[in-house]
């Protein structure tokens, strides 16, 4: 009885520890799912992202960091089978056009470019394959 007792004291302190552990757990990359940046580098104001309507009945939600050097989007690409993908894209902007790429996963790259209310989603696979849409601001 003595042991058990020592046993089911020790119970929380241990559940509390593993708790506390500083190993996450991590998911395994696939091909066909896009690798983001791990996370912004740069800050963000509270405005919501600019919905785009584009060509293929896709959508992309785009906003940039305050500084320009960054651009997170939201993709539902009905023809590549992504819904809500997130991206994280690091570029700038040069005149009255403002372009972004992601060349973390070596398997494709995303590039989006906006001017005005228009913006571009392209990627470019390994394989040559390439896909694009054109986008317009609104819904």
């Amino acid at each position: 009885m003595n042991t058990m007792m020592k046993v089911a004291t020790a119970m929380p302190t241990l559940a509390l520890i593993s708790a506390c552990s500083t190993m996450a757990p991590s998911t395994p990359m696939t091909p066909a799912t896009p690798v983001t940046d791990t996370a912004p580098t740069v800050a963000y104001d509270r405005m919501a992202p600019v919905p785009y309507t584009c060509t293929d009945n896709s959508q992309v939600m785009a906003k940039q960091s305050i500084n320009k050097q960054q651009a997170m989007l939201t993709a539902t690409l009905p023809k590549v089978g992504w819904s809500q993908q997130n991206i994280i894209l690091n570029g700038g902007v040069q005149g009255a056009t403002a372009s972004y790429v992601n060349q973390s996963n070596p398997e494709v790259i995303y590039a989006w470019h906006m001017k005005g209310d228009e913006g571009v989603l392209a990627m470019k696979w390994a394989n040559g394959r390439e896909y694009q849409v054109n986008c317009k601001v609104g819904r």
